[in-house]
């Protein structure tokens, strides 16, 4: 007799479609060049170029590449979570792959938590990539103590990035709208975050502007954990909380009745 082999968890599942969707991000010249070398561009090229400079971060002077990677590599994070997710999902949808899988055994959830699942690996590849190189290049200090909370504010920061492109996504069609999306939401938001330069010194509308989004404070709590007097802050990581947990709700209702209807 043939043995009938079991049912698959979804865990197992998901670790499985998890890293396929590595591997293929991997191969992706376009990923590649926007979350891996494009991070490590900026911050060679504007270190090399600001190397005696200082600036303020958390109340205290430090040289600009100990402010500028940490800095940069939430930006990588953010196009591997955000952006990549986002503009990614629409072409998946677009193509019809959304409702195939619906045709499936293959769960929904372990389908769209295997999108999320290796954004967030690729996005936290993006940050160790550039503390390679920065670390011995630039002279980056690291603080092991706070290593655990570097890792946690990556962790729920990408995963939080990753819930909004996915309630962004239920919401877009094509493809062709995802990519203005994810642009006129990303840059100008990016820009008041704190990654491109300090914004301790920015007027006041400006840091109220930005603490509405979830950027500013993943930003905030991980350069924290590389400025030696600086005190890290759990709120930051409750309002990137908040952010995923709402995102993910919008998101599941939106894609449930998307299936009812289908």
């Amino acid at each position: 007799m043939t043995a009938i082999a079991a049912p698959r968890s979804d865990a197992t599942l998901l670790a499985r479609w998890a890293t396929a969707r590595v591997r293929m991000t991997l191969r992706s010249p376009r990923a590649l060049g926007f979350t891996f070398a494009f991070p490590l561009v900026l911050v060679t090229l504007f270190s090399a170029i600001n190397g005696d400079v200082k600036v303020s971060s958390h109340g205290v002077d430090i040289p600009f590449s100990q402010f500028y990677t940490p800095a940069i590599a939430i930006f990588g994070l953010t196009m591997a979570c955000y952006a990549s997710l986002l503009n990614g999902l629409a072409n998946a949808r677009e193509a019809g792959l959304l409702k195939r899988v619906r045709g499936t055994p293959l769960p929904m959830r372990v389908y769209l938590g295997s999108w999320v699942a290796g954004a967030v690996l690729t996005g936290l590849a993006a940050v160790l990539l550039l503390f390679v190189v920065a670390v011995p290049v630039f002279g980056v200090d690291v603080y092991p103590k706070m290593l655990p909370q570097a890792l946690l504010t990556a962790l729920l920061g990408g995963a939080s990035l990753a819930a909004i492109a996915l309630m962004l996504g239920s919401l877009v069609k094509t493809a062709e709208q995802a990519q203005p999306l994810s642009q006129l939401t990303l840059l100008p938001v990016s820009f008041i975050s704190g990654i491109w330069f300090p914004i301790d010194d920015a007027p006041q509308w400006v840091k109220t502007a930005a603490d509405i989004f979830p950027l500013s404070h993943i930003v905030d709590a991980f350069s924290a954990c590389f400025v030696a007097k600086a005190t890290f802050d759990w709120g930051d990581l409750g309002v990137v909380a908040l952010w995923g947990v709402g995102a993910m709700v919008v998101a599941s209702r939106r894609l449930r009745r998307e299936a009812e209807g289908a």
